[in-house]
C-alpha cells in the first residue's frame, strides 16, 4: 500500500504562544503562525524541516473539537499538560489506502476532507484517513494526503537546514500489547517488522524509523514508556531529530539556555516543551528515491 512515510509529527500544547517561544529558544529557528482548522476546533504553528516537520497544535474551539475523536485526542492531551500526538503518515491515493486496509482487516476512518486558514485568508486543502477511534485511543497514526502546496514560497534550503537540524528521523510509539500492535501496524506498513525484546521496528519508504515500544515488565521507576503510558495512554511518546551532529546541536541548545539529558540509547534528548521527548540523532544519508521536496510541497 503506498503509504510513503511520515509526513509531519503533532505535539499539543496547551499554549500555542508559549510552545512556540520555548522551540524558537530552543532551535533558533522560528515557527510559521498558525492556522485554522474550521470544523476541527483547532489551530497550529510549525516548524518546516527540509522534507518533514513539526507541528505545535491547540484547541481554541472546545465545542467544534468536541465533534471530532481526533480534536478529542489532542483536548485530552492539552488538558494533562501537553504531549505528543501523534505521527501522521503520508499517503498516495488516500480513499484506496483505506479501503485496502480495510479489506487487510485493519479497517479505519476513511478519508475526511480538511483546510488550513492562515490569518491572511490564504488557505490549503488537504484530506485525513484514519482519524477516528483508532487515532483517539493511540492505536493507529492517521494518514494524510494534500490537495495543494503550502500557499508561501518555499524558504532558501539553507534555512530549513538552520542549526544543523535535517527533520524528523524516526518516531517511537509507546504500546501496552507489543505482539498485537505489531501484527496491526505490519498490515498498515505493508511488512514484517525487526524485533527486540520490547520493540519493533520498520524502516519507512523516505528512510524514516517507525519503532512500537512496549513498557519493561515490571515496568521501573525510570521506563519513559511506561511513564507515557500512564500520563497520556499509547501513542507517540518520542521523535527523533536527524541532526548533522548530536554534539554540537545539544551544546548549542544548552549554550541557549535549554535542558539536554542523555537518552535511553546514549543519544541527546531536549524537550523545550516540557512534555515531549525529542531525541537527536546524527543525520544519514537520504535514500535513493528521486528528487527531494519539501514536506507536502507535492502531494
Amino acid at each position: 500500500m503506498p503509504i510513503t512515510g511520515v509526513d509531519h509529527v503533532m505535539l499539543a500544547v496547551p499554549d500555542l504562544d508559549a510552545a512556540r517561544a520555548a522551540f524558537t529558544a530552543c532551535f533558533d529557528r522560528p515557527s510559521r503562525p498558525g492556522s485554522r482548522h474550521p470544523g476541527w476546533g483547532t489551530t497550529n504553528a510549525v516548524l518546516r524541516f527540509a522534507d518533514s516537520y513539526l507541528e505545535l497544535i491547540t484547541v481554541v474551539d472546545r465545542a467544534e473539537a468536541a465533534g471530532r475523536p481526533a480534536s478529542r485526542r489532542m483536548t485530552g492531551v492539552s488538558d494533562a499538560g501537553g504531549g505528543w500526538v501523534s505521527a501522521v503518515l503520508a499517503a498516495e491515493d488516500l480513499p484506496a489506502t483505506c479501503a485496502a486496509l480495510a479489506d487487510r482487516g485493519v479497517p479505519v476512518s476513511p478519508p475526511l476532507d480538511g483546510v488550513s486558514v492562515r490569518p491572511d485568508g490564504r488557505r490549503r486543502r488537504w484530506r485525513v484517513g484514519a482519524h477516528g477511534e483508532e487515532f483517539r485511543t493511540g492505536r493507529l497514526p492517521s494518514l494524510i494526503e494534500y490537495l495543494d502546496p503550502w500557499p508561501e514560497a518555499d524558504p532558501d534550503p539553507a534555512e530549513l537546514r538552520r542549526g544543523g537540524v535535517h527533520g524528523v528521523a524516526g518516531v517511537d510509539i509507546a504500546v501496552t500489547d507489543l505482539p498485537a500492535a505489531a501484527a496491526e501496524y505490519a498490515v498498515l506498513l505493508d511488512g514484517p517488522p525487526a524485533l527486540g525484546d520490547r520493540s519493533a521496528t520498520w524502516t519507512l519508504p523516505d528512510g524514516r524509523v517507525l519503532r512500537l515500544l512496549a513498557p519493561a515488565a515490571p515496568a521501573g521507576a525510570g521506563d519513559p514508556v511506561a511513564a507515557h503510558l500512564d500520563r497520556l495512554g499509547p501513542g507517540l511518546c518520542a521523535v527523533a531529530l536527524a541532526v548533522d551532529s548530536p554534539a554540537a546541536v545539544a551544546a548549542a541548545v544548552a549554550g541557549r539556555g535549554g535542558a539536554v539529558r542523555p537518552g535511553v540509547d546514549r543519544e541527546p534528548v531536549v524537550d523545550p516543551a516540557g512534555c515531549a521527548p525529542i531525541r537527536l540523532v546524527a543525520a544519514r544519508p537520504a535514500p535513493s528515491r528521486g528528487p527531494v521536496v519539501t514536506a507536502g510541497a507535492t502531494r
